[in-house]
């Protein structure tokens, strides 16, 4: 069986595994790939191209023009 977890979280995982709110054991198997993505609202300007991107593949999945 293979098995992927994808998981995300607003916290700072390694903070939490020293307050002890996570499990060190947990978060070393979930440590295996970081992908750091920044917080929408310290990139403002995406917004409009991201909502233009999101609306046209709604529009294609959708079959509308």
């Amino acid at each position: 069986m293979d098995v992927r977890v994808v998981a995300a979280t607003n916290k700072d995982p390694e903070q939490a595994v020293s307050s002890a709110h996570l499990r060190q054991d947990l978060y070393f198997r979930l440590n295996v790939f970081h992908i750091h993505l920044p917080p929408l609202r310290d990139h403002r300007e995406d917004i409009p191209l991201l909502t233009e991107y999101i609306l046209r593949d709604i529009n294609v999945s959708t079959e509308k023009t």
